[in-house]
């Protein structure tokens, strides 16, 4: 196993490391650590089966099928897929759903801890993922700002704050009329303390997060639109571009991330297809730790 840095702010490039084979625990810690320390990892050089993919996910945790439960693989319940491939005039996965800044299902108690994708078909222009530490934008607040966030609850539920209208390519992905009905407010903490490496980070504070609690809500979007920015800063970006037999996975304690748009595929050449697992809890592997 070779370990070295992306190109960007933050992650790591895992190599040599076949994800096809029944891992030793002492890889599967050396994985999961490099993880949790550094909010992204990627591992390249992948030939997966879909059950192959399934373990290798739950490295990370328990595989949580998805809210949007009309894009999930058939059969597979706890994977979802991402692509701009039609079928039926129809996207058989998440096509625009994603290109904003956000965490993962956020917007559900508990949350996601992490999400794993697998690179299937990859357009050969790229379509690049962006990524920001969340964890290096709280190490940059002054202190008077540390102190005065830690207390904050954030309320979130499903969708963009930023952009709520459904027809856009920046919303959220659409919700059947049986999903809007079970949409409700959560309450996650503007700052977590990750419980593996005991470091904090701002969390949720794109995307699902619609107010605060006790705060007007003028003053609360204020407030978390001028924390995205600062967290935004190309200090504590890194972009990856998830090509095909790529593992890529991401720490939701302490990332934000958002997809490029893409145009529907009108063949091989401009198609992706990503398998996508959600996790929660704690990775196996880390069962000393207390629970995510």
């Amino acid at each position: 196993m070779n370990i070295i840095n992306l190109d960007g702010a933050f992650g790591k490039e895992i190599n040599n490391l076949d994800l096809s084979k029944v891992l030793s625990k002492d890889e599967i810690r050396k994985v999961i650590l490099t993880f949790h320390e550094n909010g992204l990892i990627r591992i390249p050089g992948q030939k997966l089966k879909l059950k192959e993919f399934e373990r290798s996910a739950e490295m990370f945790g328990e595989i949580k099928p998805h809210f949007l439960d009309h894009l999930r693989f058939k059969g597979h319940p706890g994977i979802l897929l991402l692509s701009n491939i039609m079928e039926n005039d129809q996207p058989i996965g998440i096509y625009e759903g994603a290109a904003f800044w956000h965490t993962d299902v956020a917007y559900e108690d508990p949350p996601n801890t992490a999400t794993v994708v697998y690179g299937k078909k990859w357009p050969t222009e790229g379509c690049p993922t962006h990524f920001s530490s969340t964890y290096a934008a709280y190490d940059a607040l002054t202190d008077v700002e540390k102190k005065e966030f830690e207390s904050l609850k954030v309320i979130h539920h499903y969708g963009n704050r930023s952009d709520m209208d459904e027809n856009s390519q920046y919303s959220a992905e659409k919700l059947t009329e049986e999903q809007k009905k079970k949409i409700q407010n959560v309450y996650q903490p503007l700052v977590k303390t990750h419980p593996v490496t005991k470091r904090k980070a701002l969390y949720g504070i794109a995307g699902s997060s619609f107010g605060i609690v006790g705060m007007p809500e003028n003053e609360a979007i204020n407030l978390l639109d001028e924390l995205k920015k600062h967290a935004l800063k190309p200090q504590f970006r890194t972009t990856v571009d998830i090509k095909k037999g790529e593992v890529v996975a991401w720490d939701a304690y302490c990332t934000l991330h958002k997809a490029t748009p893409q145009k529907i595929a009108t063949g091989e050449n401009d198609a992706r297809l990503l398998w996508r697992a959600s996790m929660v809890g704690t990775a196996p592997v880390l069962e000393k730790y207390q629970s995510l």
